[in-house]
């Protein structure tokens, strides 16, 4: 007989293994054969070590394991939990039971009836040791501490044939019989539950198809996002800059020829609120620019629509203006928004510019934006700041950089000092009261999500008379920018602090102005660090002024000063009639009103939470109860919402009227919230 021994260790011996195999040599005589082989303690290994050994016709096999105490029966069930299920699997599988096509109606499902071999584990007492033996796919198979004596592993061999010769009526060759039933299913019936299907048997059906239909739902965004919007971008931008460029004069360049007027009839045709074209060195940005004069906060109409006006939510090729640039490619500060798209096209270039710090090579490379407009022109934009900035008040305090126009020089002059010290880069570009700027806008994910972080290059006009070209070799890393709040709170430092244009220039430290500054006016920005130097507006003496220049300075007043938007709000507790209801202004903070608790009709009401239905936004907003105040930007209804929860009365109340005690009062599962009606 053909005797294995595999003995299982945690560490392999690298040292002589004569005494380790004289061990295990009392189980050779004339009549047996035994090879010794030391193995590493792992259940994938043993399983192959006794597969191997099955196809080498080994009869006995003998596994030895280090034991502490009396866990042998713990440590074998934990070895062999996967080894004897594999074994049972290979050597009887249950009946295929598969129906071909549909069931009529009516037709009864057949079933298929057989024996299952299931192994039996036998225990067998050797000397005061207890082994275990059982059959494994026609070999037997004994598990036993590696601290046995030699006494116990001589009659090992033979003690476990006897116990199989003694239980083969009952159990033959080791196995004991169970019968099973297999039903005969078509494919629909296999896969999705049945009447006739067990209660798990349909968790199971639904389980798998529930993680199927994610996975294909998660496989087609997949494919969408990495594949076909790209294709479908690439080949709207391909076709359109075919359109631009097909008059182009010259050697073929697209930065030296001319655009003909024959080129803005075809775009114009296409979609008349083209206003011009977009395009930097070295990257993708090459597209036209949308203006929709319609656009408000709350709707930006080609956000989601490319310049076919083809809505597309996965996101749209169209570099846009925003709405603040309400005089469109003649406002001072052109505004012009685009996507970050993964496959690098629209304005996720703009990210070479710089991420934590400036990238100098690239600025040089690429100091300078070309802008085209149907009047037949092509001007040069000068970079003079690239800068990040965040959108959200939870990343730090908030710098309004969407100014489209400005109520004087001294708040224009502000807010580019402003865009100065917040850049990555000293670029060597002067600015000064008469220049116009352009301002690129994308989505940037330095810090949160591409939701509330920014990335915004500035550029001004090049003037009448100048050279195009900027002088990159004196640029430098600005290794003072002005971060929000959030990098500080990551990397650490302290912000530097922000002053104004005036203090500064009166101070001599502005090298990048070259104009005139006369110092009037407010330079108070609409959302700014700074405190105001004087007041926006000055009242006129009654002695200096005669009565036609009062009626002339009122009414001046009256057209400059802009009256503020009125919004309506409601706020509702737990009654149908509003606690409040009535206009404010917006930007105005209303107080929020105590909400208690309260129950009814055997239920308890207890206030969760508020939800906000703020106009002009599709998902409501939820606050939480804890919050005291709400700032009001738009027509808005408040509602508590609460939980509703059943309360249970003790059975034995002598009392019919008694309110029930903490302790036997319980909540019921499920929360419904209660809301009150509308009150339109």
């Amino acid at each position: 007989m053909k005797i294995l021994v595999l003995s299982l260790t945690k560490k392999l011996r690298k040292a002589d293994k004569t005494e380790y195999k004289d061990k295990f040599g009392v189980l050779g005589t004339n009549e047996n054969s035994v090879d010794v082989k030391e193995l590493f303690d792992s259940s994938l290994l043993l399983e192959r070590e006794l597969n191997k050994a099955v196809k080498e016709k080994y009869e006995f096999i003998i596994v030895s394991a280090p034991l502490k105490g009396n866990k042998a029966e713990r440590v074998f069930r934990s070895k062999f939990a996967f080894i004897i299920p594999n074994g049972e699997h290979k050597i009887q599988k249950a009946p295929r039971g598969r129906k071909k096509g549909f069931r009529k109606k009516g037709e009864p499902i057949e079933t298929i009836s057989y024996e299952r071999r299931k192994t039996r584990v036998f225990p067998v007492e050797c000397g005061g040791t207890t082994a275990y033996t059982f059959s494994y796919t026609g070999a037997k198979v004994a598990f036993v501490q590696s601290d046995a004596d030699e006494k116990v592993l001589s009659v090992l061999p033979e003690k476990a044939f006897d116990t199989f010769r003694s239980n083969e009526e009952e159990y033959p060759d080791g196995y004991s019989l169970q019968k099973r039933s297999v039903r005969v299913l078509t494919f629909f019936e296999r896969h999705f539950p049945i009447k006739s299907d067990p209660k798990s048997e349909k968790v199971r059906k639904t389980v798998m198809l529930t993680a199927l239909c994610a996975f294909i739902v998660a496989g087609y965004f997949f494919i969408q996002n990495i594949y076909l919007i790209p294709m479908h971008n690439k080949a709207i931008i391909s076709e359109i800059q075919t359109i631009f460029y097909e008059g182009q004069q010259g050697s073929g360049s697209k930065d030296n020829g001319k655009i003909t007027e024959k080129n803005w009839k075809k775009l114009k045709k296409i979609n008349k609120e083209i206003v011009g074209w977009v395009k930097i060195k070295d990257t993708h940005i090459d597209y036209p620019i949308l203006w929709h004069k319609g656009d408000t906060a709350d709707d930006q109409y080609y956000l989601w629509r490319n310049y076919k006006q083809e809505y597309y939510a996965g996101g749209t090729t169209s570099i846009f203006m925003d709405w603040r640039s309400k005089k469109g490619m003649d406002s001072r500060n052109v505004i012009l928004h685009g996507h970050h798209m993964e496959d690098g096209s629209m304005f996720a270039d703009l990210l070479k510019y710089g991420a934590y710090s400036g990238n100098l090579k690239f600025y040089k490379n690429a100091p300078v934006v070309k802008i085209s407009t149907p009047k037949g022109s092509t001007q040069t934009y000068k970079i003079f700041s690239v800068f990040k900035s965040n959108v959200d008040e939870t990343l730090g305090e908030y710098f309004d950089f969407y100014c489209g126009s400005f109520k004087n020089d001294s708040q224009f002059l502000n807010y580019v000092y402003n865009l100065r010290i917040r850049s990555l880069i000293n670029c060597p570009v002067n600015v000064n009261e008469k220049d116009q700027i352009l301002s690129l806008v994308t989505c940037s994910y330095e810090f949160g999500n591409g939701n509330n972080f920014r990335t915004i290059i500035v550029a001004r006009k090049c003037r009448k008379g100048e050279s195009e070209n900027v002088d990159t070799s004196a640029a430098t890393l600005n290794k003072s920018a002005v971060w929000p709040q959030c990098y500080y709170s990551r990397f650490g430092g302290t912000r530097p602090t922000v002053s104004t244009f005036r203090n500064e220039y009166k101070k001599g430290k502005l090298d990048w102005y070259d104009g005139t500054y006369k110092g009037k006016g407010s330079e108070q920005l609409p959302t700014s660090y700074t405190i105001p130097t004087e007041p926006e507006t000055t009242k006129p003496t009654k002695s200096s002024t005669s009565s036609k220049s009062n009626t002339k300075s009122k009414t001046s007043s009256k057209s400059s000063v802009k009256k503020p938007k009125t919004y309506t709000i409601k706020i509702y507790g737990s009654e149908k009639k509003p606690l409040v209801n009535k206009k404010v202004n917006s930007g105005t903070k209303i107080k929020l009103p105590t909400i208690k608790d309260f129950t009814k009709d055997g239920n308890k009401y207890t206030f969760k939470k508020w939800k906000a239905k703020i106009s002009g936004r599709k998902k409501p907003k939820y606050i939480k109860k804890t919050a005291k105040e709400f700032k009001v930007t738009a027509n808005t209804k408040i509602k508590a919402i609460f939980r509703k929860s059943k309360i249970k009365t003790q059975s034995n109340s002598s009392k019919p009227n008694s309110k029930p005690s903490s302790s036997s009062s319980k909540t019921s599962a499920s929360e419904t919230p209660e809301e009150p009606e509308d009150d339109e």
